[in-house]
């Protein structure tokens, strides 16, 4: 990565290559500091790089990485127990040069190990499809330790633009940021697209490209965000931590079919068994066999692939399987709720249940979603438990914390039990 830094510091050493609230960094700057970083990281396998701020985190990744020291950025508030769980990792392959982590959204993160082709191979394909250049600017929410803002922030260097950082905290000041840096691409995950929209008239400043996964982008948020920003281009990607990119399609593809996910990215491979997707990629970690799955559940159509969700996604409660992403999708039709998530409720297998978490809009009454519900859905497959959120929790990297939403779960069953 330094020495593709380098020669854009050589051809260009005055591009602005990071801009954040304080101040503008040129591709000679970021070459200067990268050169003169003293690291205070112990130096382990992998070696930790625990910083708040994403210019740091990134300073630190591409010392680390250009000497070998098997960076790993690592998320923000993970516990000291859990960093020297991570840094005690088994050496990694001859091929490894950095390690990623899971989002750790629904359990402990896990470490990743990968080689630098597994990304840099893929630079040049994924820059064309997504529109990054020498003069475009990226904007993306949360730290770099989540791996598609730092895949797409090293893609976006790689090809010579601009990143964009800002500690603004609210979407309005995030608006303002994006119009003062003349933004071109924002790259936000689906859940702070729902919340992100309400803030947002025809009028506001909205950068022209919108990269997002496509895992739970309902056709209704997408028709939204089509119907305020009309020369919008949005571009849609399925992947995993595990494999990379996977499969890509435009927004409009997506709004005409439910769970599309569009077809592959080039020389990443696609298969069916039973249901289940299995991916052969070059893009993929290091010691996995190939084809592999991430358990995910999907269909191939002829105009691409059709997601599912995953095995986890099904509750069977009284004997019915329920689905809860098109739980989630049929409460959002009903027009009174701004965020759901659905999620398995039960001590056991023979106590399994549906569980709804809603956050409604101002006009909207739980009345009316239970009788939206009634008149779709026979009782076998409608929620057992119902629970009112003011927004759901999310990670910080803008995922849903599924965790955390058991918790608030459990804690209002306790709750009901305890008024009994």
């Amino acid at each position: 990565m330094l020495s593709r830094l380098l020669a854009w510091a050589s051809q260009a050493p005055q591009r602005p290559a990071i801009l954040t609230d304080q101040k503008t960094l040129t591709y000679q700057d970021l070459v200067e500091q990268i050169l003169a970083y003293q690291p205070q990281e112990s130096i382990s396998y992998p070696t930790l790089i625990v910083k708040r701020d994403c210019f740091q985190q990134l300073i630190a990744f591409c010392y680390h990485l250009q000497h070998g020291n098997y960076p790993l950025i690592c998320h923000p508030n993970l516990p000291e127990q859990e960093q020297r769980r991570l840094s005690s990792c088994d050496p990694p392959s001859d091929k490894a040069a950095f390690a990623v982590l899971s989002s750790g959204s629904t359990g402990r993160p896990k470490v990743f190990w990968r080689s630098w082709a597994s990304w840099s191979n893929f630079f040049e394909q994924q820059n064309q499809l997504f529109y990054f250049s020498e003069q475009t600017r990226l904007f993306s929410h949360g730290s770099l330790s989540f791996t598609g803002n730092l895949n797409l922030a090293l893609a976006q260097l790689w090809a010579g633009g601009c990143l964009v950082f800002s500690d603004q905290r609210s979407f309005k000041g995030w608006s303002s940021v994006w119009r003062r840096q003349k933004v071109t691409h924002l790259y936000l995950l689906p859940s702070l697209l729902q919340r992100l929209l309400p803030y947002f008239s025809a009028d506001s400043y909205f950068a022209p490209y919108l990269l997002t996964s496509s895992q739970h982008l309902s056709p209704e948020l997408i028709r939204s965000y089509y119907q305020r920003f009309p020369r919008l281009e949005l571009l849609m990607f399925y992947g995993a931590s595990e494999l990379s990119f996977i499969s890509w399609c435009q927004g409009f593809e997506a709004m005409a079919i439910a769970g599309f996910v569009g077809r592959p990215f080039p020389q990443v491979k696609l298969e069916l068994r039973e249901g289940h997707i299995f991916v052969q990629t070059p893009y993929a970690i290091e010691g996995i066999e190939q084809p592999y799955s991430v358990d995910d559940v999907g269909e191939m159509t002829a105009a691409g692939l059709i997601l599912k969700g995953r095995t986890k996604d099904w509750v069977n409660q009284q004997g019915v399987k329920c689905h809860l992403p098109s739980l989630v999708q049929l409460v959002h039709q009903s027009g009174v709720v701004q965020e759901a998530a659905a999620i398995k409720g039960g001590s056991s297998a023979a106590d399994e249940h549906v569980i709804l978490c809603l956050v409604l809009k101002k006009q909207g009454s739980l009345t009316a979603v239970k009788a939206y519900l009634e008149a779709h859905l026979s009782p076998a497959q409608r929620p057992k438990r119902y629970i009112l959120l003011k927004e759901l929790p999310l990670n910080d990297s803008g995922k849903l914390d599924s965790r955390r939403l058991s918790q608030l779960a459990h804690k209002s069953t306790k709750a009901a039990h305890n008024t009994k």
